[in-house]
């Protein structure tokens, strides 16, 4: 494999990539305009199916920290508080910097070219593309945008992702030690969910929204209001404000969401790959950079569009089609979260598939049949169940 592939974006996505590549022969040049691994807007978590399915990101932990999250606490609009413990299947929250540095020192050491520039212009010339980053210029035969849902690469091609595709994400750093216990919450009315994610020397505060359904000030309200209650004071000094859109297609979006075509490609944010309603995207970056890699290692770039339907389209767009169900529907008069906390204090089925889905192992396709098999099961409801709380959760938006 001797070809030229520019990658724009040292993300997980990208990097995952020019590693795979690079380890295959390709002259690899992994373009970002950071100098270095940075830190981006986003929970870091990787669940236990991402740990298993990609065993290196386990490695290196003294080098690149993380902390293990051994229970989540998801708390409803309507105040119900229910801690689930994650057992056999905790899962790892990154700083994103850490992250990015495992995955970009993997590609650097498989033989990938960092270049710490932005790309400034794509011009396609026949069979090969001029890449131009400042005064810099290189041919490559392929060119993959693994550079986020704002992606310059995608909209160099025109297939910029509408606003109804997305999701705003906004929070801050807050100094602090490591915790193994994550809280996720609900807002009434909001198409989206709020969190405190420790890491190892800080906690990442954030609020992710449907764009267009509240303006950004609001979402510095409710989270600004989540903040104060989970610290049970007023806002900390020291923070570090961020904002990103994040991907959040709709369930007609996926069959026309192409990303491969004549010479370039698109993986991880920059493809729209991310769960719609736990805004998963670290798993699809990774898978997505593997398929297109194992495609272009063969020789069949075009064969990454089967790979990736095959590999996870059902499910991301039963995922869109249960988005609006599961955030603003409504179960025997309760909201879907109530009603699932109180089910849990019930029904150990309903704590099993809980704990199965934070690990990040219940696919959308399935999950009725599992749910509706669970509850017809007399071992399930004889299994361990949750003790629920109510808390005084805030209410700003």
């Amino acid at each position: 494999m001797t070809f030229n592939v520019a990658i724009v974006g040292a993300g997980p996505a990208g990097s995952m990539l020019a590693h795979n590549l690079a380890q295959a022969g390709a002259r690899v040049r992994l373009y970002d305009a950071h100098g270095g691994p940075w830190e981006k807007p986003c929970g870091g978590g990787l669940t236990a199916k991402a740990l298993r399915q990609f065993g290196f990101l386990t490695g290196q932990a003294d080098r690149f920290p993380r902390q293990d999250i051994q229970e989540i606490e998801i708390i409803s609009a309507g105040g119900r508080s229910v801690t689930f413990p994650l057992g056999d299947a905790p899962f790892q929250i990154f700083s994103r910097r850490n992250l990015n540095g495992l995955l970009l020192a993997r590609a650097t050491e498989a033989g990938a070219d960092f270049i710490p520039l932005r790309v400034t212009n794509l011009r396609r010339e026949v069979h090969t593309w001029q890449v131009e980053s400042g005064r810099d210029r290189w041919k490559a035969d392929f060119v993959v945008g693994a550079d986020g849902c704002t992606s310059f690469v995608r909209r160099v091609l025109g297939r910029r992702l509408p606003d109804a595709d997305q999701a705003m994400c906004c929070g801050y750093y807050v100094p602090a030690a490591g915790v193994p216990r994550a809280v996720v919450a609900f807002p009434r009315h909001f198409t989206g969910y709020v969190w405190a994610f420790p890491r190892p020397d800080h906690v990442s505060y954030g609020i992710i929204n449907q764009c267009g359904e509240y303006p950004l000030p609001k979402l510095w309200e409710e989270l600004d209001a989540f903040v104060r209650w989970h610290r049970q004071g007023e806002l900390p000094r020291e923070r570090v404000r961020y904002a990103a859109r994040v991907p959040m297609l709709r369930r007609a979006s996926w069959k026309t969401n192409r990303v491969v075509g004549d010479g370039w490609a698109l993986v991880g944010d920059a493809a729209g790959f991310v769960d719609p309603i736990t805004g998963e995207g670290i798993f699809y970056a990774l898978h997505s950079a593997e398929l297109l890699g194992q495609s272009l290692i063969a020789g069949e770039a075009m064969s990454y569009e089967q790979r990736w339907r095959k590999a996870f389209e059902a499910d991301l767009t039963e995922a869109s089609r249960r988005l609006p169900k599961f955030y603003r529907g409504s179960m025997l008069g309760a909201s879907v979260i109530d009603r699932v906390l109180q089910l849990s204090t019930l029904h150990g089925g309903v704590v099993s598939i809980m704990q199965q889905a934070l690990a990040g192992d219940v696919d959308y396709v399935t999950l009725k049949g599992r749910v509706l098999r669970s509850f017809v099961a007399p071992s399930a409801w004889r299994a361990p169940k949750l003790t629920l709380h109510t808390v005084d959760y805030p209410r700003a938006a």
